[in-house]
Protein backbone atom coordinates (compact mmCIF):
# COMPACT_ATOMS: atom_id res chain seq x y z
CA UNK A 1 0.00 0.00 0.00
CA UNK A 2 1.51 3.46 -1.20
CA UNK A 3 0.70 6.16 1.93
CA UNK A 4 -1.16 9.82 0.56
CA UNK A 5 -1.41 13.19 1.64
CA UNK A 6 -4.58 12.20 2.99
CA UNK A 7 -3.44 9.12 4.98
CA UNK A 8 -0.69 11.41 7.16
CA UNK A 9 -3.45 14.10 7.85
CA UNK A 10 -4.99 11.90 9.20
CA UNK A 11 -2.60 9.97 10.96
CA UNK A 12 -1.30 13.49 13.06
CA UNK A 13 -5.21 14.34 13.62
CA UNK A 14 -5.74 10.42 15.41
CA UNK A 15 -2.65 10.75 16.91
CA UNK A 16 -2.66 14.54 18.17
CA UNK A 17 -3.33 13.29 21.88
CA UNK A 18 0.17 11.20 22.21
CA UNK A 19 2.24 14.21 20.18
CA UNK A 20 0.78 16.42 22.62
CA UNK A 21 2.45 14.46 25.38
CA UNK A 22 5.48 13.85 23.85
CA UNK A 23 6.00 17.95 23.77
CA UNK A 24 5.96 20.55 20.66
CA UNK A 25 9.04 19.33 19.21
CA UNK A 26 8.17 16.06 17.97
CA UNK A 27 11.15 13.98 17.33
CA UNK A 28 13.86 11.96 18.11
CA UNK A 29 15.70 14.70 20.04
CA UNK A 30 19.70 14.48 20.79
CA UNK A 31 21.23 12.82 23.87
CA UNK A 32 24.29 14.47 25.29
CA UNK A 33 25.72 13.77 28.84
CA UNK A 34 23.82 16.86 29.96
CA UNK A 35 20.55 16.11 28.80
CA UNK A 36 17.94 14.12 31.47
CA UNK A 37 14.72 14.44 29.60
CA UNK A 38 12.95 13.64 26.31
CA UNK A 39 12.05 17.34 26.01
CA UNK A 40 15.42 18.34 27.03
CA UNK A 41 16.55 16.06 23.93
CA UNK A 42 14.50 17.57 21.75
CA UNK A 43 15.17 20.77 22.23
CA UNK A 44 19.06 20.01 21.87
CA UNK A 45 18.41 18.60 18.71
CA UNK A 46 16.82 21.71 17.87
CA UNK A 47 20.22 23.67 18.93
CA UNK A 48 22.34 21.37 16.87
CA UNK A 49 20.45 21.93 13.65
CA UNK A 50 20.24 25.57 13.62
CA UNK A 51 24.59 25.33 14.86
CA UNK A 52 25.38 23.17 11.94
CA UNK A 53 22.88 25.40 9.39
CA UNK A 54 24.83 28.19 11.27
CA UNK A 55 21.08 30.22 11.72
CA UNK A 56 21.33 34.02 13.02
CA UNK A 57 18.78 36.85 13.54
CA UNK A 58 19.26 37.98 9.80
CA UNK A 59 17.90 34.47 8.30
CA UNK A 60 14.28 33.97 7.19
CA UNK A 61 13.82 29.89 7.62
CA UNK A 62 11.37 28.02 5.66
CA UNK A 63 10.29 25.16 8.41
CA UNK A 64 9.24 22.48 6.21
CA UNK A 65 6.53 20.56 7.87
CA UNK A 66 6.50 22.61 10.72
CA UNK A 67 3.63 20.40 12.65
CA UNK A 68 2.65 22.36 15.92
CA UNK A 69 5.44 25.01 15.47
CA UNK A 70 8.03 23.71 17.51
CA UNK A 71 11.32 24.53 15.51
CA UNK A 72 9.94 28.07 14.07
CA UNK A 73 9.02 28.79 17.76
CA UNK A 74 12.40 27.65 18.78
CA UNK A 75 14.18 29.60 16.57
CA UNK A 76 12.43 32.64 17.10
CA UNK A 77 12.82 32.73 20.30
CA UNK A 78 16.48 32.02 21.04
CA UNK A 79 17.96 32.82 17.96
CA UNK A 80 15.52 36.24 16.80
CA UNK A 81 15.53 34.76 13.38
CA UNK A 82 12.01 34.73 11.32
CA UNK A 83 10.26 31.50 10.37
CA UNK A 84 7.20 30.44 8.37
CA UNK A 85 6.26 27.12 9.01
CA UNK A 86 4.27 24.98 6.51
CA UNK A 87 2.13 21.87 6.86
CA UNK A 88 -0.05 19.88 5.24
CA UNK A 89 -2.65 19.01 8.87
CA UNK A 90 -5.05 22.55 8.61
CA UNK A 91 -5.17 21.23 12.58
CA UNK A 92 -1.28 22.01 12.97
CA UNK A 93 -1.75 25.63 11.40
CA UNK A 94 -3.80 26.82 14.18
CA UNK A 95 -2.24 24.73 17.09
CA UNK A 96 0.92 26.57 15.60
CA UNK A 97 -0.22 30.26 15.98
CA UNK A 98 -1.74 29.23 19.63
CA UNK A 99 1.84 27.88 20.52
CA UNK A 100 3.53 30.87 19.33
CA UNK A 101 1.20 33.62 21.19
CA UNK A 102 1.97 31.32 24.09
CA UNK A 103 5.62 31.69 23.79
CA UNK A 104 5.85 35.62 22.81
CA UNK A 105 7.00 35.40 19.04
CA UNK A 106 4.05 35.79 17.07
CA UNK A 107 5.64 38.50 15.75
CA UNK A 108 8.35 36.47 14.36
CA UNK A 109 6.76 33.14 13.25
CA UNK A 110 3.62 32.61 10.52
CA UNK A 111 2.05 29.20 9.58
CA UNK A 112 0.42 27.88 6.49
CA UNK A 113 -1.29 25.18 5.17
CA UNK A 114 0.95 24.62 2.25
CA UNK A 115 2.59 21.06 0.39
CA UNK A 116 5.97 21.66 0.69
CA UNK A 117 6.85 19.92 -2.13
CA UNK A 118 5.23 22.50 -4.38
CA UNK A 119 5.33 25.74 -2.64
CA UNK A 120 3.55 29.14 -3.38
CA UNK A 121 6.69 30.94 -2.44
CA UNK A 122 8.68 33.34 -4.94
CA UNK A 123 11.92 32.01 -6.01
CA UNK A 124 14.92 32.83 -3.34
CA UNK A 125 12.99 33.89 -0.81
CA UNK A 126 14.32 31.91 2.20
CA UNK A 127 17.74 31.66 3.60
CA UNK A 128 17.19 28.39 4.71
CA UNK A 129 15.21 25.48 4.47
CA UNK A 130 14.60 23.47 7.54
CA UNK A 131 13.00 19.88 7.82
CA UNK A 132 13.43 17.94 10.66
CA UNK A 133 11.49 14.56 10.63
CA UNK A 134 9.10 15.65 8.25
CA UNK A 135 11.38 15.15 4.87
CA UNK A 136 11.15 11.13 5.27
CA UNK A 137 6.92 12.32 3.70
CA UNK A 138 8.67 13.77 0.45
CA UNK A 139 7.84 11.57 -2.16
CA UNK A 140 9.95 11.71 -4.10
CA UNK A 141 12.77 13.27 -2.18
CA UNK A 142 14.62 15.20 -5.02
CA UNK A 143 11.27 16.67 -5.84
CA UNK A 144 11.28 18.11 -2.52
CA UNK A 145 15.19 18.99 -2.85
CA UNK A 146 14.62 20.76 -6.16
CA UNK A 147 11.68 22.68 -4.55
CA UNK A 148 13.76 23.95 -2.16
CA UNK A 149 16.28 24.64 -4.24
CA UNK A 150 14.08 26.80 -5.85
CA UNK A 151 12.77 29.08 -2.83
CA UNK A 152 16.39 29.39 -1.22
CA UNK A 153 18.61 32.73 -1.97
CA UNK A 154 21.91 32.18 -2.99
CA UNK A 155 24.16 30.94 -0.27
CA UNK A 156 21.13 29.73 1.43
CA UNK A 157 21.29 26.41 3.47
CA UNK A 158 19.68 23.10 3.21
CA UNK A 159 18.94 21.46 6.58
CA UNK A 160 17.54 18.39 7.18
CA UNK A 161 17.30 15.96 10.49
CA UNK A 162 16.01 12.82 9.80
CA UNK A 163 16.02 8.79 9.30
CA UNK A 164 17.99 7.41 6.14
CA UNK A 165 18.19 4.13 4.74
CA UNK A 166 21.04 2.29 5.72
CA UNK A 167 21.52 0.63 1.61
CA UNK A 168 19.48 0.85 -1.01
CA UNK A 169 18.12 -2.03 -0.87
CA UNK A 170 15.45 -4.80 1.18
CA UNK A 171 15.05 -8.15 0.75
CA UNK A 172 13.47 -10.63 3.11
CA UNK A 173 12.81 -10.12 6.95
CA UNK A 174 14.75 -6.77 6.62
CA UNK A 175 12.25 -5.80 4.18
CA UNK A 176 9.34 -6.84 6.26
CA UNK A 177 11.02 -5.50 9.49
CA UNK A 178 11.78 -2.00 7.46
CA UNK A 179 8.25 -2.19 5.95
CA UNK A 180 6.22 -2.43 9.51
CA UNK A 181 8.03 0.45 11.22
CA UNK A 182 7.96 2.90 8.58
CA UNK A 183 3.78 2.09 8.34
CA UNK A 184 3.45 2.71 11.08
CA UNK A 185 4.37 6.17 11.21
CA UNK A 186 2.37 6.46 7.23
CA UNK A 187 6.12 6.88 5.56
CA UNK A 188 6.10 5.13 2.36
CA UNK A 189 10.27 5.13 2.25
CA UNK A 190 13.73 6.34 3.04
CA UNK A 191 16.35 7.09 0.84
CA UNK A 192 20.39 6.47 1.98
CA UNK A 193 22.47 9.69 2.39
CA UNK A 194 24.47 9.06 -0.65
CA UNK A 195 20.90 9.58 -2.67
CA UNK A 196 20.36 12.50 -0.74
CA UNK A 197 24.02 14.28 -1.83
CA UNK A 198 23.27 13.21 -5.37
CA UNK A 199 19.89 14.34 -5.27
CA UNK A 200 21.46 17.93 -3.82
CA UNK A 201 24.05 17.98 -6.79
CA UNK A 202 21.36 17.41 -9.86
CA UNK A 203 18.84 20.08 -7.81
CA UNK A 204 21.78 22.27 -8.34
CA UNK A 205 23.55 23.05 -4.68
CA UNK A 206 27.19 23.50 -4.74
CA UNK A 207 28.10 21.60 -1.70
CA UNK A 208 26.49 18.71 0.70
CA UNK A 209 27.59 16.98 3.60
CA UNK A 210 26.59 14.34 6.30
CA UNK A 211 26.45 13.64 9.60
CA UNK A 212 25.34 10.43 11.19
CA UNK A 213 24.11 10.86 14.70
CA UNK A 214 22.64 7.65 15.78
CA UNK A 215 24.51 7.29 18.88
CA UNK A 216 22.48 10.55 19.98
CA UNK A 217 18.97 8.57 19.11
CA UNK A 218 19.59 5.51 20.66
CA UNK A 219 18.29 6.29 24.05
CA UNK A 220 15.02 7.90 22.02
CA UNK A 221 14.75 4.78 20.33
CA UNK A 222 14.90 2.62 23.26
CA UNK A 223 12.37 4.64 25.34
CA UNK A 224 9.85 3.52 22.49
CA UNK A 225 10.52 0.68 22.64
CA UNK A 226 9.45 0.87 26.54
CA UNK A 227 6.19 2.55 25.51
CA UNK A 228 5.11 -0.16 23.11
CA UNK A 229 5.45 -2.78 25.61
CA UNK A 230 1.88 -2.93 26.97
CA UNK A 231 1.09 -4.53 23.81
CA UNK A 232 3.79 -7.11 23.68
CA UNK A 233 0.96 -9.90 23.10
CA UNK A 234 0.44 -7.72 19.59
CA UNK A 235 3.64 -7.92 18.46
CA UNK A 236 5.01 -11.55 19.51
CA UNK A 237 1.47 -12.65 17.96
CA UNK A 238 2.66 -10.67 14.78
CA UNK A 239 5.49 -12.89 13.97
CA UNK A 240 3.60 -15.77 13.40
CA UNK A 241 0.23 -14.08 11.67
CA UNK A 242 0.53 -11.14 10.05
CA UNK A 243 -2.20 -8.67 12.02
CA UNK A 244 -3.82 -5.31 10.85
CA UNK A 245 -1.35 -2.31 11.39
CA UNK A 246 -1.50 -0.72 14.62
CA UNK A 247 0.51 2.44 15.32
CA UNK A 248 2.72 1.17 18.17
CA UNK A 249 3.86 -1.27 15.57
CA UNK A 250 6.31 1.49 14.74
CA UNK A 251 7.17 1.95 17.94
CA UNK A 252 8.04 -1.51 18.48
CA UNK A 253 10.24 -2.45 15.45
CA UNK A 254 11.66 1.18 14.86
CA UNK A 255 13.65 -0.36 17.86
CA UNK A 256 14.69 -3.90 16.15
CA UNK A 257 15.35 -2.06 12.81
CA UNK A 258 17.83 0.62 14.14
CA UNK A 259 19.59 -2.39 16.11
CA UNK A 260 20.30 -4.45 12.91
CA UNK A 261 21.65 -1.48 11.38
CA UNK A 262 18.99 -1.18 8.91
CA UNK A 263 18.51 2.38 9.07
CA UNK A 264 19.99 5.49 10.72
CA UNK A 265 19.89 8.82 11.90
CA UNK A 266 21.27 11.92 10.59
CA UNK A 267 21.51 15.51 9.50
CA UNK A 268 21.87 16.59 5.97
CA UNK A 269 23.53 19.94 5.00
CA UNK A 270 23.03 21.38 1.69
CA UNK A 271 24.39 25.08 0.49
CA UNK A 272 23.21 27.08 -2.75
Amino acid sequence: MKWTKKNIIDYYLQNEFAYKLWGPNMHYGFWEKDVKTQRQASLRFNEVMAKTAAITSDDHVLDAGCGVGGASIFLAKTIGCKSTGITITPRQVDLAYKNAKKAGVSHLVEFKEMDYMHTTFPDNTFSVVWGLESICYAEPKIDFIKEAFRVLKDNGRLIIGDGFASRDHYEGKDAWLMKRWMDGWIVNNLETPEKFISFSREAGFRESAYRDVTEYVKKTSRIMLYTSLPFLPLHLIDRVIRIKQYTTDALWNQYFAMKKKLWEYGIFLAKK
